[in-house]
């Protein structure tokens, strides 16, 4: 639903004049769970199982696949797939720039890289990455991703001291 909204959005921005053209739409999903990268690669869809940390986009059986394959395919964009290991490391990343991503939001980014790696996006290009879901929402994945956090004492002396011996 998400990648088809998107899409929308885009085409009544591009049919109002605000845009001059539809941007790229790349979508991203777990390898544990792809009914619709698999779709676009084989041109079937099939009920996919469900096994990733990225519940949010665990659906095996889409709602709207014709109008998210749709949506890519009238874009020129492209799927693709991530594992759970390249969450955690989207997770870590993420992180470290002030941005607190459950692991559905952070698989966009793992797919941005993937896609970087593999050439589907350019270096030259310009990329926006749609940051879909806070950390909170699954606080289990986010130790998983970065250890569970050593208490502070509750002081403005003592943050400092811990930032300062432990960086950011």
């Amino acid at each position: 639903c998400t990648i088809a909204g998107l899409h929308k959005g885009f085409y009544d921005f591009m049919k109002l004049g605000i845009i001059d053209r539809l941007p790229r739409l790349l979508g991203v999903q777990s390898k544990g769970c792809a009914p619709l990268a698999d779709a676009f690669r084989t041109g079937k869809l099939k009920e996919a199982k469900e096994d990733t940390i990225a519940d949010s986009i665990a659906v095996g059986i889409p709602r709207n696949p014709v109008k998210a394959l749709s949506a890519v395919s009238a874009s020129k964009g492209s799927w693709i797939t991530v594992s759970d290991e390249a969450i955690l490391g989207a997770m870590r990343t993420l992180g470290k720039h002030g941005i607190f991503a459950e692991p559905a939001s952070a698989a966009g980014y793992a797919g941005l890289e993937e896609a970087r790696r593999q050439n589907i996006i350019k270096e030259d290009e310009t990329v926006v990455f749609v940051h879909t879901g806070h950390g909170l929402k699954d606080p289990d994945n986010a130790r998983r991703a970065v250890g569970t956090p050593e208490p502070v004492k509750a002081d403005l002396s003592a943050l400092r001291h811990r930032f300062k011996t432990q960086g950011e």
